[in-house]
C-alpha cells in the first residue's frame, strides 16, 4: 500500500496541462485536399493489389474517409471506453487526494482530445463532401462491453490493459505521421501532439490498472482475464471496421461500385494477415 501511494504521489508531481487542445487550431490552415491526411500505411487496403486499381482521385477519396474514421476511432474510444470508467472511478468515496488529483487530470486530457479531435472531424466532413458522418461504427458487442465497462469499471476491470493497448497504438500513429511529411499538415499535427500527451497517459494505463487488479481480488482477476480476449477478438473482428471508407469511396465515385465486394474482401484478409493490437481498428 505504501508503494502505491508512492506511485500516485509521483504521478500528481508530473501532471502537466494537456498539449492537444482547441487552441491548436486558432490560425490553423485549411486541410489540403489534395493531400493525404493519414499515412498510405495505416491503409486497411495498404499492400494489396486493390489500391493499384484505384486512379489518383479515388485513393485520395479513400484515405480521406479512412482518415475521417480514424478521427471518429479516437472520439468514441477517448468517450467510452476513456472517459466514462474514470469519471465513476473519481466518484468512488475516500479516494487519496493524489489518486482524485491524476484521475481528474487524465480526465481532463481526454476531454480537451475528444474536442479537438471533433473540431477536425468538423472541417474534414466540411472539407470532403459528400460525406457521411459517424464512420466509425462499433460492433453490438463492442458497444455493449464498453458500456458495462464504463458502469462497473472496478469490477470489469478489463477496459485498464485495454486502453493501455489502445494509447499504445496511438503512439504507433503518431510515429507515421511523424515519418510521413506528405500528409496534411492539420492533421499531422494534431496526430503528433495528442501522441506526446499519450506517452505520459501509458505510466497512468499501467498505474490504474494495478489498482483495480488489487481490488478486483482472485475472482475478479480470474474474470477479467477471461473477459479481456473475448474483447479483443471482438474489436478485432474483420466483420465491422472495413466498409465505411469503402462506402465513402463509393459514394464519391460511383465507377468504384463494382469493385466495393472485392476491395473489401482483399481489406479482410489483409487484416487478418496483419493482426492488430486492441484499440487499433
Amino acid at each position: 500500500m505504501g508503494l502505491e501511494r508512492t506511485d500516485w504521489a509521483r504521478e500528481a508531481s508530473l501532471l502537466r496541462p494537456a498539449k492537444l487542445t482547441v487552441a491548436l487550431f486558432a490560425g490553423a490552415p485549411a486541410l489540403d485536399q489534395s493531400r493525404p491526411w493519414v499515412p498510405e500505411q495505416l491503409l486497411p487496403l495498404h499492400g494489396g493489389s486493390g489500391v493499384e486499381r484505384l486512379n489518383a482521385s479515388q485513393r485520395l477519396r479513400y484515405n480521406h474517409a479512412y482518415a475521417r474514421q480514424l478521427v471518429g476511432e479516437f472520439i468514441w474510444t477517448e468517450r467510452r471506453l476513456i472517459v466514462e470508467p474514470l469519471k465513476r472511478l473519481a466518484a468512488l468515496p475516500g479516494l487519496a487526494r493524489d489518486k482524485a488529483t491524476v484521475l481528474q487530470s487524465f480526465i481532463s486530457d481526454e476531454l480537451h482530445h475528444i474536442r479537438s479531435f471533433s473540431v477536425l472531424e468538423e472541417l474534414a466532413i466540411a472539407a470532403d463532401q459528400p460525406a457521411t458522418r459517424a464512420l466509425f461504427q462499433p460492433s453490438r458487442t463492442v458497444r455493449l462491453m464498453v458500456a458495462l465497462a464504463a458502469r462497473f469499471p472496478v469490477r470489469l476491470s478489463f477496459w485498464a490493459p485495454v486502453i493501455e493497448a489502445f494509447e499504445q497504438y496511438a503512439l504507433k500513429i503518431g510515429q507515421s505521421f511523424h515519418r510521413d511529411e506528405t500528409v496534411d499538415p492539420l492533421f499531422r499535427e494534431v496526430f503528433l501532439t495528442h501522441a506526446r500527451d499519450e506517452a505520459r497517459h501509458c505510466r497512468l494505463d499501467v498505474l490504474i490498472g494495478q489498482w483495480l487488479q488489487a481490488e478486483a481480488g482472485p475472482a475478479g482477476d480470474k474474470l477479467n482475464r477471461r473477459l479481456l480476449p473475448l474483447f479483443e477478438r471482438a474489436y478485432r473482428s474483420v466483420e465491422w471496421g472495413l466498409d465505411s471508407a469503402l462506402r465513402e469511396l463509393v459514394r464519391g465515385h460511383p465507377e468504384t461500385a463494382a469493385d466495393f465486394s472485392a476491395l473489401l474482401a482483399e481489406a479482410k484478409a489483409l487484416r487478418r494477415s496483419t493482426p492488430l493490437p486492441a484499440g487499433s481498428e
